[in-house]
């Protein structure tokens, strides 16, 4: 299990590539963009953060529907990726690389998403760190979009380990466990490639929130909770649900 609070730094690399981008696929991404756009309630022109935003796809996609999106990542080569992706879908995307519990935007965005699992990297502090920070980027009135895997799921369902074949002959095993005094998650994957002379194993371990914490952070941080899915298709939130979406609000001054 990694212990180290910035797993992400090795964790997010080529090899996390090789296993999630053959699924990431254009259909995927226009569904995802379709429904963030919808729940953000976004006007023409809205500023948008597109908060760890890896190689860009959401931000790329937000752009190219007139959206002026600020991509935000750690990773250099992930950003490197994007502007590539925005180069040839012919937008402009304004790529920021950095630490998000240090980001210093401050009330600029009419909307804020994170999506893909990409809150809970680290300690409580410094999770409940990261969400005053997205707070304080949203204009009043602003909105959030926040996408986590579903904590109650993973407790219903323990010790999940399932095989799938990817549509290029690729196998790909993930397996889950959750530490309940805890709440701390640990995935790891291993991809087996038609041909390679390896596999690609990776692990991570993150932080899992109920609903009812996640709301009652964001109040703590002026963000009212308005709206809550079981995933991209807009299903309601029961304990079947695998992803955990909150939509919330930004206190108006």
């Amino acid at each position: 299990m990694m212990t180290q609070p910035d797993w992400p730094i090795a964790f997010f690399d080529d090899d996390y590539l090789r296993i999630y981008e053959p699924m990431l696929t254009e259909e995927r991404t226009r569904a995802e963009v379709e429904f963030i756009e919808r729940e953000l309630m976004l006007a023409p022109g809205s500023r948008v953060l597109d908060l760890a935003c890896g190689i860009g796809r959401h931000a790329v996609a937000m752009a190219a529907r007139g959206f002026r999106v600020t991509g935000f990542d750690f990773n250099e080569r992930y950003l490197a990726l994007g502007r590539a992706a925005a180069e040839k879908a012919g937008v402009t995307v304004d790529w920021r690389q950095g630490d998000m519990r240090a980001m210093a935007f401050d009330a600029e965005f009419d909307g804020v998403y994170s999506y893909f699992t990409s809150f809970g990297y680290f300690d409580d502090a410094e999770n409940e760190q990261v969400l005053g920070r997205i707070a304080r980027t949203l204009k009043p009135g602003g909105r959030l979009l926040m996408d986590v895997i579903n904590r109650d799921h993973l407790l219903t369902h323990p010790l999940q380990r399932g095989w799938m074949q990817r549509e290029d002959g690729a196998l790909l095993m993930e397996e889950n466990s959750i530490e309940i005094r805890t709440s701390r998650v640990t995935s790891r994957q291993i991809l087996i490639e038609p041909g390679a002379g390896s596999r690609v194993t990776k692990e991570y371990d993150l932080r899992a929130y109920t609903c009812a914490e996640l709301t009652g952070l964001f109040r703590h941080h002026g963000l009212r909770v308005t709206g809550v899915r079981g995933g991209a298709d807009g299903s309601e939130f029961s304990t079947e649900s695998r992803r955990l979406v909150l939509i919330a609000e930004r206190a108006r001054d």
